[in-house]
């Protein structure tokens, strides 16, 4: 699209032409010599008239041909270049002398005016704020055109936008060329475009490419203008119109091609950098910098920017390259000055150059400006220097370090061998880190990932020693009290190994931790060592500081101590250190604060001792507790010895059953088996008269039964219940499985059948000891052995010995409640 904008002094042409250009004056004298841009703008001051005529035809005649004729072509298009040149004079002309300007030249209402100008200049379909350029903001923000008519009103800017000028895009301008307000179209200016837009006949677009060739040639051979035009018909509205002015001017000025800017983009100083050199070949001409720079728009090859919704919002041209030489030498450096030896130092004491004309002493103290030069109070100058740098070191010769190759790091930061010999030190990273690390031949360390942590050097020979000692380091070390070594401050480091520590004591200690007698004779020997330090305990409120109500508070906000110490109102927003004391700034304490568990709580009232009773009870109830822990320490014991005998019985029974009774010999089962009886009936015979050993004068028994009724079991007594259940179990079922196994076995079940009472008679007495004991136990046992499905069984086993009767003769009938043998199970 043609852009009407252009350059401030091809607007400044533009009116001198148009005032004293051939405009058609009857009387006015012109000159004779051919000049082409006067012939250009002679083409285009003419234009107008030629408009006028073709609009009168337009209101005579009914249609218009459709394909115009070159000559036709020429006045319209210049008319319409003139039309946008009158736009690019900006805030220069009146307030007609927009686009919107020729409306007093067209004919029939507000509708028929914008109608008849859309479609007489290109580009204003596609951008209508164009019809507003070169109008004024009148007061109450409104935009009249040249009838009076309301075209446009303000939309940004409100009161101070009043008296500026519309300029490209609607923008609004005052008379400094600042931006104050935006414009917009009134409504129905907008639906009359909205109604022509894309109808614009094709006879004006051709009209402007004919005529826009035809000002060129013109500049050549006005004779041939016509027929020139017809001829290069296909040439743009653009390349016609405004590169017709631009190409002159940079042909006149010798400036490079505005196409030249293309792809680049406008600095905050709205200079347009070339990047390949840095400096500017071209400058922003409308729009704003800080924004084109911030939204990094890009020239296209008119030198225009666009935004995202296709608007221009600036322009730029092309300066020439001469404009801006090379920056000075000491350009941005302040505060330069001679100084000794003629070297230029600036305001930090930097050597920045050095004297190359002038005499260096004579100009001691001078100034130096930016290009270089000394001048003297008069300004006139008396030296000149340039910059200078500091000459590069020559580059050592490259060391062989291959010695250092294989060799190990130490904690010290040391290279050194398998037997300790120092052979180089690192000089780069971390020595604690690359400790144990190896180096190669080039005195390089590498770490795990394959690169390089650290460097190392080789030692010169003369600084090459043997393994530091263990005390390497320490001074007037010494043997002090209880075989310590100390240094001079008293500090202990380390602690005799060899030698009486005794006699020992006050004599010196070398390097190696040899201790040494006056002579220099070794008699002991110290190692290094120091003693654990305690942690440091520091009070969580170190580092937080007292609020108004005397609280501590940390990080969260939770409360964790308060003010024990100190007047509070000069304590607030005071520092706690590590030990919960409050200091000021110079460390001093002024108070204290305690953590909230550390407060003591306010003595509740003493409640009153427990009675007589309780403490009776508590007293028997720790017994009971006592008693149960001694008798589950013996059942515990016993279940230890008849497990494994339980087990061997169950075995040779089990494989009796499988064997074939031709092959079966009960006489041998009998011999297996009656050994394993005795011998489990023995060592259960062992724990009931340790059970009953526990209360000999039979005291305990005699209390069991008052205190059965209320008692609770005690997590002792469960203990004990466990493992009577367990006996109970393993030696229940060893005699129920091996009297179902031998059945079969006349023999066996003959000699054997009188001997699992070995196994029961003993396990009842047990527990009927442990029940005259704890009562309370039997009913967890009971319940146990329910829980197993044993219950029936121990019914029948302690009625067939008879001891339901016995237990009941004795007064201890709870004794078989709780074990299930009468109907009262409790």
């Amino acid at each position: 699209m043609w852009s009407p904008l252009a350059k401030s002094d091809q607007r400044s042409n533009a009116s001198e032409r148009r005032v004293s250009g051939s405009s058609g004056a009857p009387n006015q004298e012109q000159n004779t010599d051919f000049n082409p841009k006067e012939a250009t703008s002679n083409l285009q001051e003419q234009a107008p008239e030629a408009l006028n005529q073709n609009q009168d035809q337009d209101q005579d005649q009914e249609e218009q041909p459709s394909t115009p004729t070159p000559d036709q072509k020429v006045p319209d298009t210049s008319e319409q270049r003139d039309e946008v040149g009158s736009q690019a004079s900006g805030a220069a002309g009146s307030s007609g002398s927009g686009v919107f300007g020729k409306l007093k030249s067209l004919g029939g209402g507000l509708g028929q005016q914008v109608t008849q100008t859309v479609k007489s200049v290109p580009g204003l379909a596609s951008k209508p704020l164009g019809m507003l350029k070169g109008l004024t903001v009148s007061e109450g923000g409104e935009i009249p055109g040249p009838e009076g008519n309301i075209v446009g009103r303000v939309v940004e800017g409100g009161e101070e936008a009043v008296g500026g000028m519309v300029q490209e895009g609607g923008k609004i301008v005052n008379e400094a060329g600042e931006t104050i307000g935006q414009a917009e179209l009134t409504d129905e200016v907008k639906g009359t475009v909205d109604e022509v837009k894309g109808d614009a006949p094709e006879e004006v677009q051709e009209g402007v490419d004919d005529t826009s060739e035809a000002a060129e040639k013109a500049a050549e051979d006005p004779e041939k203008a016509v027929e020139d035009t017809a001829d290069n018909a296909e040439q743009t509205a653009e390349d016609a119109g405004e590169d017709v002015e631009k190409t002159a001017q940079e042909a006149e000025e010798n400036l490079p091609p505005i196409s030249s800017l293309e792809g680049l983009t406008c600095n905050k100083a709205g200079k347009i950098i070339d990047s390949s050199s840095g400096k500017p070949i071209g400058e922003l001409v409308e729009g704003d910098p800080k924004k084109l720079s911030r939204l990094g728009s890009k020239l296209d090859d008119k030198g225009q920017f666009w935004d995202s919704r296709g608007n221009v919002i600036g322009k730029a041209q092309t300066i020439k390259a001469e404009d801006y030489g090379d920056e000075p030498p000491f350009t941005g450096l302040e505060g330069l000055h001679v100084v000794k030896d003629g070297f230029v130092e600036d305001e930090g004491g930097n050597r920045v150059g050095k004297l190359t004309e002038g005499d260096a002493k004579k100009l001691i103290g001078r100034p130096v400006d930016e290009d270089g030069d000394v001048t003297d109070q008069h300004g006139s100058v008396k030296g000149h220097a340039e910059p200078y740098e500091e000459p590069d070191e020559e580059e050592p010769e490259e060391e062989d370090l291959s010695t250092l190759e294989g060799k190990t790091v130490n904690k010290a930061g040391n290279v050194v061998d398998e037997q300790g010999k120092v052979y180089g030190r690192i000089t780069s990273g971390d020595g604690k880190r690359l400790a144990g690390r190896k180096v190669d031949g080039k005195g390089q360390i590498w770490g795990d990932d394959g690169k390089v942590i650290g460097k190392a050097e080789l030692i010169p020979g003369a600084e090459q020693e043997k393994p530091e000692g263990a005390f390497y380091g320490f001074e007037n070390l010494s043997v002090g009290k209880d075989g310590v070594v100390q240094d001079g401050s008293g500090r202990i480091v380390g602690r005799v190994v060899e030698g009486d520590a005794m006699k020992l004591s006050g004599r010196q200690v070398d390097e190696d931790g040899d201790i040494l007698d006056k002579n220099g004779n070794t008699i002991g020997r110290a190692e290094r060592w120091e003693p654990e330090e305690k942690k440091r305990n520091v009070s969580p409120m170190a580092g937080r500081k007292v609020t108004r109500d005397g609280e501590v508070r940390d990080t969260d906000g939770n409360l964790i101590g308060k003010l024990t110490s100190g007047n509070l109102s000069s304590l607030v927003g005071k520092e706690i250190d590590d030990n919960g004391y409050v200091v000021d700034n110079d460390g001093n304490k002024i108070g204290e604060c305690t953590l909230l568990e550390n407060i003591p709580e306010p003595e509740p009232e003493e409640p009153e001792g427990p009675s007589p009773e309780e403490l009776e009870t508590q007293k028997k109830e720790q017994e009971d507790k006592e008693l149960a822990k001694k008798m589950s320490s013996i059942v515990s014991g016993t279940l230890d010895r008849v497990l494994p005998i339980c087990k061997m019985i169950t075995d040779h029974v089990d494989k009796a059953e499988k064997t074939p009774k031709e092959e079966l010999d009960e006489e041998q089962v009998v011999k297996n088996v009656k050994p394993l009886l005795e011998e489990a009936g023995s060592i259960m015979q062992e724990c009931n008269g340790a059970i009953r050993a526990l209360d000999p004068d039979g005291r305990i028994a005699a209390n069991a039964k008052a205190r059965a009724a209320s008692h609770e079991a005690s997590p002792e007594e469960h203990t004990l219940a466990e493992k009577l259940k367990e006996l109970t179990d393993s030696v229940l079922r060893t005699i129920e499985n091996g009297k179902k196994k031998i059945e079969g076995m006349p023999h066996a079940k003959k000699a054997l059948n009188p001997l699992w009472g070995l196994l029961s008679e003993p396990l009842f007495q047990i527990i009927a000891a442990v029940g005259l004991l704890l009562t309370g136990v039997l009913g967890l046992v009971g319940r146990l052995l329910d829980g197993l499905g044993l219950g029936p069984l121990v019914n029948g086993l302690l009625g067939g010995l008879g001891l339901d009767k016995l237990l009941g003769n004795l007064g201890l009938t709870s004794l078989t409640d709780s074990l299930g043998l009468t109907n009262n199970k409790k």
